[in-house]
This record gives C-alpha cells, sequence and structure tokens, in this order.
C-alpha cells in the first residue's frame, strides 16, 4: 500500500498559506522596510537643509570679502590721489625755489630740525644764564629776555604773524620779512626802573631777544605791513601767487 504524501497544511491547491509565525515575521519586515525609507527621507531633508544653509553662508562671506575689498580698493585710491596732489604740490613750490622735490624735502626736514635744535638750545639757555651778580638763589634765579609768543594764520591769499610783546614801545621792535620768513627783535629794558635801587628778585624780561618764524607760503616782502596796539603785534602777509598767462593757439 503505498504510502500517501501528506501535503504541508500551508500548501492547498498550488496557493501557499502562511502560517500565523510567517504572517508576524512578513508584517514585521514590512514594518522595518517602511521605518527605514522615513528615516532615509528624514536623514535626506536634513542633509539638503544643511547644504542649503552652508550655501547661504558662503554667499555671505563671499559678500562681505567683496565689500572688504571695495572698501580696500577705494582707500587705495583715496591714498594715491593725496600722495599725487602732494606731489604736484611740492613740484610746483620746488620748482619756485629753484629746487628738485627730493631737494625740498631734504631742506624742509633740515630746516624743521634747525628750529627744534633752536627751541631746545633757546630753553637751556634760560635756564643757564647767570644772574647779574653771579649768585644764584631762590629769589634771584637765571633770567633773560623771553622771546615773543607767536601764532601764524592762513588765508588763501594772505599769511597773518601775531605776537604778544609786553613791556616796550613799538619803537624797541624791529621787524625783518623775507619771502619765506619773519624775523623779531625785541629790546627791553636792561635797568631798573627806580634809580638807586637794586633787585631782589627778576622775573620780568630785561635785554634784547631775537626770533625767527618760518612761513609755509612765500609772501611779498614789500606789501607786509605791522600793527602794533596793546601790547599785540599783527604783521600781515599778502601771499605771491602765481600769474597764469593765457595763450592764444594758433590755428
Amino acid at each position: 500500500m503505498e504510502e500517501k504524501l501528506k501535503k504541508p497544511l500551508h500548501v492547498k491547491e498550488g496557493k501557499v498559506i502562511k502560517t500565523p509565525s510567517e504572517k508576524n515575521v512578513t508584517s514585521s519586515a514590512s514594518g522595518t522596510d517602511t521605518g527605514k525609507t522615513s528615516n532615509d527621507k528624514s536623514m535626506k531633508e536634513k542633509m539638503g537643509e544643511k547644504k542649503e544653509n552652508m550655501s547661504n553662508k558662503i554667499h555671505e562671506v563671499k559678500e562681505g570679502a567683496s565689500k572688504k575689498t571695495e572698501d580696500i580698493q577705494e582707500g587705495i585710491s583715496d591714498v594715491t590721489e593725496e600722495a599725487n596732489k602732494t606731489k604736484e604740490e611740492y613740484e610746483k613750490e620746488s620748482e619756485k625755489e629753484g629746487m628738485t622735490p627730493a631737494e625740498k624735502v631734504l631742506n624742509d626736514i633740515v630746516t624743521r630740525f634747525r628750529q627744534g635744535t633752536g627751541q631746545i638750545n633757546d630753553a637751556i639757555s634760560d635756564y643757564n644764564t647767570k644772574p647779574e651778580d653771579g649768585k644764584e638763589s631762590k629769589s634771584n634765579k637765571p633770567k633773560k629776555a623771553l622771546k615773543p609768543l607767536v601764532d601764524v594764520l592762513e588765508t588763501n591769499d594772505t599769511v597773518y604773524l601775531i605776537a604778544d610783546i609786553s613791556g616796550v614801545k613799538k619803537d624797541n621792535i624791529s621787524i625783518g620779512i623775507s619771502k619765506n620768513s619773519v624775523e623779531l627783535t625785541v629790546k627791553y629794558k636792561e635797568d631798573a626802573e627806580i634809580e638807586d635801587a637794586k633787585f631782589t628778585q627778576k622775573e620780568r624780561s630785561y635785554g634784547e631777544t631775537n626770533r625767527i618764524v618760518k612761513l609755509s607760503s612765500e609772501v611779498k616782502v614789500h606789501e607786509a605791513k605791522a600793527n602794533f596796539r596793546n601790547c599785540t603785534l599783527t604783521i600781515t602777509l599778502p601771499k605771491v601767487v602765481e600769474d597764469i598767462t593765457k595763450v592764444d593757439i594758433d590755428d
């Protein structure tokens, strides 16, 4: 008697019937696939957002760099323009004085150095000058005539020199003017104003003092004017203005 083969319970008429355990496995696998797809989608969205943020930041950095480059270029342009302007002024001034621009620069440096040295020497001299009796004390310190304090003002066509000079008359003030400097000489009283009196303290200016003031512009020497009122000396110096001659163009 042939032994009949028993078909599995899950096979029926050519169709596969899943057992409860297989159904659970399939359902679980399906759920896992769905969750994985959802996670992948979320990751892609996040990556997309990060990429967009990065692109925005790169764009901002590029804009900032471009702005800074423009500012730097404008600054360089301003410096170049100022340098060219200064160069042109030096060339004009040096041509007037019969020097090359390099010679004028060197001359200006030497002049400023001499002025500074002169002021230092004057200050030292004020403290090193011995009194008339040769003795130094708290009441009789070394003293000599002080140099007048001077302000120099300029307009487009005029230079003004204003000096404070007290204790003298205008006849005791001497003014010497060249095309680029003014020399002031002031003579103060040398003796005591009271007859048969001696100094126990001496702080006012006595004797003669001299000061040279350099001018930054060339002036018309013969058109200078001076006024002395209320201890203030005012000197008016017209500037030398370049004469411009128009030239006709021939056909």
